[in-house]
């Protein structure tokens, strides 16, 4: 996983200072090897051991991973796209992003919501349907308007919004909506900045970039259920509940 896509999957976490560093990797990642941990340490008036425990939130073993993968990315720019190569990035993705708030949020409310539109609305719709059997309080909305009247007359909900573009104007005006009546947004779209993992109080990636033929968007919709399934598969076992293979 890239370095770049480490940051955007943890970008909640990281403190005023970690910022602070990320931004000056990213400045100086084409010098990378010239870059030492104890300059840098002091650079921002910290420890050494602050810049590992960040290399270990990013997802590496430790400073020397963290600038050695730097480094082969400089060399090799080019991602391969074929089904596999998009398959393990998604794996990848799983490996390295701690659900654990998220989980949090959803043993603690009375109802999880689920929303998306087009064929994205398929995909939730199975998702939501594995979601329920657990403790029946998922519900997927198919129509704007019904969860509209959940953003205001419900209390503390929490709100899936899933769109891989993250840029369908019906859902940022409902996930609008549902940060202005204070209910948590929780977002799942493709791994990049978006209009709509701004407002996400939690924010899932999945690896799916869009595709056509034609004037056809024929984009995967996969990787939403392996993330999803194993978000799924965490809440369940938070639970104590057991999936049977049978």
């Amino acid at each position: 996983m890239k370095f770049e896509e480490r940051i955007l999957l943890n970008s909640i976490r990281f403190t005023d200072m970690e910022d602070d560093i990320i931004a000056y990797l990213l400045e100086y990642r084409d010098i990378i090897d010239e870059v030492k941990i104890t300059s840098l340490a002091k650079r921002f008036f910290t420890s050494p051991n602050t810049i590992v425990r960040l290399a270990h939130k990013l997802g590496y073993s430790g400073f020397s991973e963290l600038k050695y993968l730097i480094k082969q990315e400089n060399k090799h720019t080019n991602y391969d796209n074929e089904d596999k190569s998009v398959l393990l990035k998604n794996f990848e993705i799983i490996d390295t992003k701690d659900n654990y708030e998220i989980l949090e949020q959803l043993i603690n409310t009375a109802r999880i919501n689920f929303y998306s539109i087009g064929q994205t609305a398929y995909v939730t719709k199975v998702i939501v349907d594995n979601f329920y059997s657990i403790d029946y309080k998922s519900f997927f909305y198919n129509y704007p308007n019904e969860l509209n009247h959940v953003i205001t007359h419900g209390n503390n909900e929490v709100i899936f919004f899933i769109s891989l573009s993250g840029q369908k104007e019906q859902l940022l005006k409902l996930a609008r909506e549902a940060k202005n009546y204070g209910h948590t947004v929780i977002t799942l779209t493709h791994l990049n900045k978006n209009p709509l993992t701004s407002m996400g109080d939690f924010n899932l990636f999945c690896f799916s970039p869009e595709q056509r033929i034609e004037e056809y968007n024929v984009t995967d919709k996969t990787p939403i259920l392996l993330i999803m399934n194993n978000l799924f598969k965490q809440y369940a076992h938070r639970l104590g509940k057991t999936i049977n293979i049978v």
